[in-house]
């Protein structure tokens, strides 16, 4: 299907989500393609699961493109970059999802780990947004979101590298919303609250976690994957089209007491 101009709240273009074979990037991809958009997803290791997730793709009607890259990686970021636009056409909407890292306290951290944390979360989104900038304008604009934590702004136990990181990240977005509000594209961050991914669940003590989160949100939950999605499609779309540099915290409420 070709890309049609986007109205309302629908998605009228080509989107790449990174990481979205699972969690949050599923969510994120599933979420825009029934808004309209054809998605290209990266994935590292999980084909099967990049691919079941195009499959569910297609099955909304669709395009689907599933591209092996590591985000840490510039050169496969402009890879993937050029699968896209290749396969489906310019590309009008990038959600940087994908990251990894290390966890540790700041004095055992050793500086290799200390660089791939920001490799694969902040210059993944810079060599990301260089390579979809002429695509977008050639589309006619486009939209970028980037996925932080509250540990951009919250202390957490031997999360030193991953907030440092994501705070890293919330600044980019708003740089690149100022350099990009000439061509028409908007740059914005969804930070989000403990959210309930199958990686998440891998932590032996997730639903302690999880219950404790959720007695201290005002809203009494934790949240799901979908959660995050549905922001992330809003901000894509025309309902958002006055929004940029901005970053929106989707919690249920958990960093409001104190």
């Amino acid at each position: 299907m070709a890309a049609t101009s986007a109205t309302n709240g629908e998605l009228g273009g080509n989107a790449l989500v990174t990481g979205g074979s699972r969690g949050i990037g599923r969510a994120c991809a599933l979420a825009a393609a029934r808004r309209g958009a054809d998605v290209a997803i990266t994935y590292v290791a999980h084909a099967d699961a990049a691919e079941a997730t195009a499959a569910e793709i297609r099955a909304l009607g669709r395009r689907a493109i599933t591209i092996q890259g590591d985000v840490g990686d510039p050169a496969d970021n402009v890879a993937a970059v050029e699968a896209t636009v290749a396969e489906l056409g310019p590309i009008r909407y990038l959600v940087a999802n994908a990251a990894n890292g290390t966890f540790g306290l700041t004095h055992e951290m050793a500086m290799e780990d200390w660089d791939k944390t920001m490799e694969t979360h902040v210059r993944a989104l810079l060599s990301l947004a260089q390579a979809a900038r002429p695509s977008m304008r050639e589309a006619g604009g486009g939209a970028i979101v980037a996925i932080s934590s509250l540990g951009a702004q919250r202390v957490y136990d031997a999360y030193a590298a991953f907030g440092t990181a994501k705070a890293a990240i919330e600044t980019l977005v708003r740089y690149l919303a100022v350099e990009g509000g000439p061509d028409g594209i908007r740059a914005n961050c969804v930070r989000g609250g403990v959210v309930l991914t199958d990686l998440f669940k891998e932590i032996p003590e997730w639903e302690a976690i999880a219950a404790a989160a959720a007695e201290r949100a005002p809203l009494g939950a934790a949240l799901d994957p979908e959660e995050i999605g549905a922001p992330v499609a809003f901000l894509l779309s025309d309902e958002a089209r006055m929004v940029t540099g901005q970053t929106l915290c989707v919690d249920a409420g958990f960093t409001l007491p104190g």
